[in-house]
């Protein structure tokens, strides 16, 4: 597996794209591209929204 930050680089790259279409066929790509990362991405992105605090909601 190459340098996690090499990873995290990639994939922020792929995130910054506007265009849903173009975004997807990176990442399928990126995929496709890397196999054995696959696992380690997933975790990364999950882990990053588990991060974020809970909404909170005026009711």
């Amino acid at each position: 597996m190459r340098d996690p930050e090499i990873i995290e680089t990639e994939l922020m790259e792929i995130s910054a794209i506007a265009e849903d279409t173009v975004k997807f066929e990176r990442i399928v790509a990126w995929c496709a591209t890397h196999p054995d990362e696959v696992p380690f991405a997933l975790h990364q992105l999950l882990g990053r929204g588990a991060k974020r605090p809970p909404e909170r909601s005026e009711t």
